[in-house]
């Protein structure tokens, strides 16, 4: 073996060493900031379209899951290229490119957006508990204090083990589906059966749009910052590490979309967990259904919880320019801005579901913050990495820039549709009612 070759390999990625093209290296190591990311993205709120969409309009969904694994692979693969190139979260990278006002303008719609989804992570937490007959208080409150007892107790990489084993719960899924092994033909007949259907539609564009959530381009691109990952084989093994997390969690929306499609329960408008338990229990019996949804929607709703709040407050510290990337490995009297910020996130979020808000109504707005963010953080994501901001091999240029540009074009354009069709549809039923 060539010592010097060993040598340029562990080289920070800084200019001073040979900088390769991107591809993809198989280790321990995959298990990292794309995998935990991507679990996050099937939280509660997913899950439950994936459900409603398969008790619904049985296999209609299906080829659609599976089509949008290169798109959610091809923005998150892109915060891999900028963060391990510039060794700074999404947030700093438009500060310093785009200037101060850009950088606020995004992180205060991220914030808000955050603020949002942490609200509708804890109403995942607090439906799982009022399963088991637990109060909601109750629930969110020890939610609460676990996510942030770990934040200040534990290491970035301890967090992200947690996160990990947390996602991986929503597996289950994939259990449910296969004690149900539908035929290949039903699936593929079902595929087919309800295009015309404008509800089919209006849900195909509200899967497009939501393949990309915001917090995701944040939270990876600061936490490949945090583990120090400056290598050409680091860069490799997290890009494997994302690829398997995007088919990780379609095949999760799968396993879901699936299991209640093959259900047949009757009920074709699910709006609860409850609802789900009682679709499987036939096949399942009361209590395992009750235990296998639980670990799916627990789960993937406190992974989300961590993802959501760290992907907050990492673009606070770098908008503000206070404290650095690595205050995960500081005490909070070392990086009190970071660990505040964390707090005032998942306290916020807590007392908003507590106090009693319409998480309908809710979801709507989330659904619109997402729409105007989206094209927003992708927009800045792309143009920093086909920039010169990116080293020449590992820019995105060619055959592929024009490709992943056309892709986020249409996947921005569907997402504002979708959101401000759903806030005015909101609006209109609102008026009926007034009137």
């Amino acid at each position: 073996m060539d010592p010097g070759g060993l040598e340029t390999e562990r080289q920070p990625l800084d200019g001073s060493c040979k900088w390769e093209r991107p591809t993809f290296a198989w280790s321990w190591s995959i298990i990292g900031p794309g995998l935990l990311v991507c679990l996050a993205d099937t939280d509660a709120g997913c899950l439950l379209v994936a459900c409603q969409s398969g008790s619904r309009y049985g296999y209609g969904l299906l080829l659609l899951q599976i089509c949008l694994i290169p798109v959610l692979f091809m923005a998150q693969d892109l915060t891999v290229r900028l963060g391990i190139c510039t060794g700074k979260g999404h947030s700093a990278c438009i500060r310093e490119h785009f200037g101060p006002r850009w950088c606020w303008f995004a992180t205060t719609l991220l914030l808000v957006e955050c603020v949002v989804a942490m609200v509708s992570e804890m109403s995942g937490v607090a439906a799982t508990g009022r399963l088991w007959g637990m109060n909601p208080l109750v629930s969110v409150v020890v939610a609460s204090f676990v996510i942030i007892g770990a934040v200040l107790g534990l290491s970035y990489r301890q967090i992200e083990v947690i996160g990990v084993t947390l996602g991986a719960f929503e597996m289950t899924f994939l259990i449910t589906m296969l004690y149900y092994h539908p035929s290949v033909g039903s699936m593929l007949q079902d595929a087919l059966d309800h295009v015309a259907d404008p509800e089919y539609m209006k849900l195909i564009s509200a899967n497009i749009g939501a393949v990309i959530m915001p917090w995701m381009i944040y939270f990876q691109q600061s936490a490949v910052v945090a583990r120090r990952m400056r290598t050409c084989t680091e860069m490799d093994q997290e890009r494997t590490g994302t690829l398997v997390g995007s088919i990780t969690t379609q095949l999760i929306m799968i396993g879901a979309l699936v299991t209640l499609a093959a259900a047949k329960s009757g009920n074709r408008d699910l709006k609860s967990m409850e609802e789900i338990v009682r679709a499987i229990s036939p096949a399942f019996g009361v209590v395992a259904s009750k235990v296998l949804i639980s670990m799916a929607f627990l789960g993937g709703s406190l992974c989300a919880a961590f993802v959501v709040a760290l992907a907050a407050t990492w673009a606070l510290c770098e908008a503000a320019s206070l404290e650095d990337a690595y205050a995960l490995e500081q005490s909070p009297t070392d990086a009190p801005f970071f660990y505040g910020s964390f707090l005032s996130v998942v306290v916020l979020g807590a007392l908003v579901l507590l106090s009693g808000v319409n998480t309908v109504r809710l979801n709507v707005w989330v659904e619109l913050l997402d729409g105007i963010l989206m094209p927003v953080a992708v927009g800045f994501l792309y143009l920093l990495a086909i920039s010169e901001v990116v080293p020449e091999p590992v820019r995105v240029k060619g055959a592929y820039k024009w490709v992943t540009g056309c892709v986020f074009t249409i996947v921005a354009a569907i997402s504002i549709t979708t959101a401000g069709g759903g806030f005015i549809s909101e609006h209109l039923k609102d008026t009926q009612i007034i009137g």
